[in-house]
């Protein structure tokens, strides 16, 4: 019960029981002046009854007396009337049936009045000539108390009624600053600041919001300066300081995370002579800001697609990892970073040749080691440096379906939607008791005993613009799965960036899910951090129809992007699934104290925190320690399952 509803209700039991108390005394008087007056009645009735009566009696005229008699009590309320002769101890009695209208037989039942009985003696002079009783009817005074129950009753409730609903507007006046600071509990407990409550008018009260507000602000200045601090360590572990971009180790990072995962695309290995001269002939000031401007220019004008990670490996070298990326696609991109180099070099007359030399190396896929595939980037580019006019060589090692086109993809697509032809896998999250947090869903293509699995294709997926079409399907299925059998869920679903810029998907997402709210429990939704960061505004709106349908929602490659987690802040996601790369290596004291600032900045928010590709219980151990809460991988292996 609330503290509104606590006062309120004992204020109007104590108002009632005054109400209550009045109503009562005024009844009781009432109920008194009646009785009186009833008395008073047959008194005088007795009496003027008498001096009628006496005339007649000494002369022994019973009829006259009997009319007399009548003439007193026709139409009265009294029960009875009961004349003793003393002369011969004959009796003349009447009896009155007298019938109570308008008033409830309950109301009668209680006995409120009492019978009123008077004797009195007629005498003539010293003669005493008979004895008269009258037994009165209290019908009357039942009708008049009746009346004054009913107008009293209904104006008590009428005053009680408005006095309620006054006290009940003032106290909730009076305890509105109170509202305001339960809810803001409630805000800071969910670790939501927003702005600060009022002062209210009331003294006392005033030093209370006074304390939640300082509380308040520096709570939320402790988890900004906590964040900045993730921030500062991840970007001083993973980041260079000139350009801006990953460094090599976390470079080699993401490189091993997409290997892992399918390895099908490509990578750019880019040396910029321009960077070399302006070292050698500037000095470092100039080199650092040609470095700085080539960073820009690559990640504003250059790279396009949100999977690609760009880093700087040397002074004058940088690479370019480009998952689910075909060769055409790839060549376009070195020819970019060429014009780009070109632009900078400042040449009106364009006789120079570009001081940069690009290779490119496309991967197909399989269990290709790192090592590997850098050697061949590398060579691609010193073959590139052979052709200093055009410097651009591509070496392709893709075979089978990493070398299907763009179009090629899109048939199976539509195909696979049509035919059904996706299959599904399951892998849990647990935490460290093994207990299932949730279910990932891996979707994959079977077709001719051929098996595409996810990162064959959601490169042409995404730059085709099909994420609505596959994500609509992939929800839509796992909603059917859950309506036939809930105990599979909870289930998470990988949305596409394609989609979650699409108004339309959002619209039949906010639709669908809101006509299975009965599996908001069940259903959960993985969003990547690229759209936190670079769609917030979209990303905003689609977070919004999940949450109003009751639905969850976490983060996938939690901490890949460098920018600030202050989205964590606005949006609060259920869980984040942090990057490979903070995991891959956390032997290392620098990378292990990122992991855990960011899984700090995380668990301070309430936000469960979720390890992927855990291999070992040596890993496990270590990152319980680190305010990771859920673990996904190989070591939970076997409670996986295919649909």
């Amino acid at each position: 019960m609330t503290l509104f509803n606590q006062i309120f209700t004992w204020m109007l039991v104590i108002f009632f029981c005054i109400v209550l108390g009045v109503f009562g005394i005024e009844l009781n008087t009432t109920r008194n002046f009646l009785l009186s007056q009833q008395t008073s009645d047959v008194n005088n009735t007795v009496n003027s009854m008498g001096l009628a009566l006496a005339p007649y009696l000494e002369s022994e005229d019973k009829v006259a007396a009997e009319s007399v008699i009548n003439a007193f009590f026709d139409g009265g309320f009294y029960r009875e009337v009961n004349l003793t002769l003393l002369s011969d101890n004959s009796e003349i009695t009447r009896e009155y049936p007298v019938q109570i209208q308008g008033v409830p037989q309950w109301f009668i039942n209680l006995d409120i009045f009492p019978v009123i009985t008077e004797k009195q003696t007629i005498t003539s002079g010293w003669m005493q000539l008979a004895e008269v009783e009258v037994v009165a009817h209290p019908g009357y005074a039942y009708k008049q108390l009746w009346k004054s129950f009913v107008q009293l009753g209904t104006i008590m409730a009428i005053i009680f009624v408005i006095a309620s609903l006054i006290i009940g507007w003032q106290l909730q006046r009076s305890l509105r600053p109170l509202a305001r600071i339960t809810a803001k509990a409630g805000e800071i407990a969910k670790n939501k600041f927003g702005d600060p409550i009022p002062l209210p008018p009331t003294t006392d009260l005033k030093t209370v919001v006074n304390a939640i507000n300082v509380m308040t602000d520096q709570l939320k200045r402790y988890f900004e300066q906590q964040a900045k601090e993730a921030d500062r360590l991840r970007k001083a572990a993973y980041r260079d300081p000139v350009s801006g971009l990953g460094n090599r180790s976390f470079y080699v990072a993401q490189l091993n995370s997409w290997l892992t995962e399918s390895g099908i695309g490509g990578m750019a290995l880019i040396k910029v002579d321009l960077i070399s001269d302006a070292y050698e002939n500037q000095g470092f000031e100039a080199g650092d800001l040609v470095v700085e401007q080539f960073a820009n220019h690559l990640t504003t004008t250059i790279i396009s697609d949100d999977n690609m990670t760009a880093a700087r490996l040397s002074k004058d070298e940088f690479v370019v990892l480009a998952p689910n990326t075909d060769p055409e696609d790839l060549l376009v991109l070195g020819e970019r970073v060429i014009a780009m180099v070109v632009d900078m070099q400042a040449d009106p007359s364009e006789l120079i040749q570009p001081k940069v030399a690009v290779g490119l190396a496309v991967n197909g896929g399989g269990n290709q080691k790192a090592s590997v595939l850098l050697s061949q980037a590398d060579n691609a580019l010193s073959q590139a440096r052979n052709t200093p006019e055009h410097p651009l060589t591509l070496i392709d090692h893709s075979i089978g379906d990493a070398a299907m086109g763009k179009q090629q993809w899109k048939a199976l697509l539509h195909e696979a939607v049509a035919k059904e032809l996706f299959v599904f896998k399951y892998q849990s999250a647990t935490d460290s008791q093994s207990n299932r947090l949730h279910q990932e869903v891996f979707s994959a293509i079977e077709k001719d005993g051929n098996y595409y699995g996810a990162g064959h294709f959601l490169g042409a997926v995404e730059q085709l613009q099909m994420g609505e079409i596959l994500d609509k399907h992939v929800v839509s299925h796992v909603l059917k799965t859950l309506d036939q059998d809930p105990s599979v869920g909870p289930l998470a679903v990988n949305l596409t960036l394609s989609s979650i810029t699409n108004a339309s998907f959002i619209r039949w997402l906010g639709t669908i899910l809101d006509q299975h709210r009965r599996l908001a429990g069940q259903l959960l939704f993985e969003i990547p951090e690229g759209a936190f960061v670079r769609y917030a505004d979209h990303t905003g709106l689609l977070t919004d129809q999940i949450r109003q349908a009751g639905f969850q929602f976490g983060v996938d490659n939690y901490g890949r992007n460098f920018q600030s987690l202050d989205y964590l802040q606005r949006f609060k996601p259920d869980y984040v699934k942090i990057d490979f790369a903070y995991t891959s290596h956390i032997e290392d004291d620098a990378q292990d104290n990122v992991l855990a600032s960011i899984c700090r900045t995380a668990h301070n928010l309430n936000i469960t925190t979720i390890a992927t590709r855990v291999e070992t219980e040596a890993q496990l151990a270590h990152l319980s320690e680190l305010f990771v809460n859920g673990f996904q991988g190989y070591i939970f292996s076997n409670t996986d399952k295919e649909n």
